[in-house]
């Protein structure tokens, strides 16, 4: 005997064979990743992100020569509108930008008045820039803002703002992000007195460099061992720094950036993620600040965004960073 038919059998086959509403189809379909707006609009963001720069170079005081930081703010605010819908408002793009240049580029105007134009064009673009790092924002990945935090520890452009201290505070609050901004700090401390030739504390920072103790455990040796090992070599360190050339000092405490900026970076890598969206977004930096850093969170990376750039290191040591010579480490 053939078994009762379930009436409801055909309606149930026909719904489960039918796709799903595009509606129900996952709403991370739908949302872009920083990665592909990039991607799909390279030239868009690539003048977005020369602007930004070169107003965080304003901000900053990051420039040798004002003439050609004007210049490069007028060409990257033309070239990033000229991809908006203002590209068809002749008034802005053939009198405002025009007339813009002009003064900028005229050597007859005083320079203080120049700033004080370039300031105003600057208030004047920041609603755009609001807009776009909204936008921007909606696209990010825990793993852009950990590069985010870092770049904003590291980046000098960055790292002396009030939202840097600020973001500071936040991700102390967790005792490993504390222990990465001491390393990122004693960085810092060294870095300022390379730049004053002051090497008088050389065998005190390398002490305070961290060692890799796992490895002196792949050697089977006991943690009295060890600690008495590395006492041993901070303390001979500490003598033999006193009798080196001075040139041999600045080598020492020039290396000692690089371990320190491996290390934290290395330590980086592993914090909590969560950590860093949470205190970024606690902090909330400016629209200028939120789009530099947010339009190189990709390009620098977790595993080498820590890395001191070599022409700002170049020039905090005095030196032309293109005659630094392969025994600082520099390659161009």
């Amino acid at each position: 005997m053939k078994a009762a038919k379930n009436p409801n059998e055909n309606d149930n086959k026909e719904q489960a064979q039918q796709p799903m509403p595009e509606t129900d189809m996952g709403e991370t379909n739908k949302k872009q990743t920083l990665d592909d707006l990039i991607r799909e609009n390279g030239d868009y963001y690539n003048a977005l992100n020369v602007l930004v720069r070169s107003i965080k170079q304003f901000e900053n005081k990051r420039y040798d020569n004002f003439s050609e930081l004007n210049k490069n703010f007028v060409s990257s605010l033309g070239a990033y509108l000229q991809q908006t819908p203002l590209k068809d408002d002749s008034k802005i793009m053939n009198g405002y930008l025009l007339g813009l240049n002009s003064l900028l580029t005229d050597k007859s105007v005083d320079t203080e008045k120049k700033k004080q134009y370039m300031q105003r064009a600057i208030n004047q673009v920041t609603p755009l820039l609001t807009a776009e790092y909204t936008k921007i924002k909606a696209s990010l990945s825990p793993d852009h803002y950990h590069n985010m935090v870092q770049n904003s520890l590291n980046d000098p452009m960055i790292m002396f703002s009030p939202f840097a201290n600020n973001l500071k505070q936040e991700l102390s609050k967790n005792d490993s992000y504390n222990q990465n901004i001491k390393l990122s700090q004693l960085t810092k401390d060294i870095n300022a007195d390379l730049k004053n030739n002051d090497f008088s504390r050389l065998g005190e920072y390398f002490e305070k460099i961290p060692y890799n103790k796992e490895a002196f455990r792949k050697l089977n040796l006991k943690d009295e061992e060890i600690d008495k090992m590395m006492d041993d070599t901070n303390k001979l360190f500490k003598d033999l720094s006193s009798d080196l050339k001075e040139e041999d000092k600045k080598r020492l405490m020039y290396s000692m950036t690089n371990i320190l900026s491996e290390e934290s970076s290395k330590q980086f890598s592993n914090l909590d993620k969560t950590h860093s969206v949470n205190s970024f977004n606690n902090v909330n930096p400016d629209a200028t600040t939120g789009l530099y850093l947010a339009l190189n969170a990709s390009k620098n990376t977790t595993g080498n965004s820590g890395k001191i750039n070599p022409e700002d290191m170049a020039k905090m040591l005095g030196i032309n960073p293109y005659a630094a010579g392969s025994d600082m480490g520099m390659s161009y």
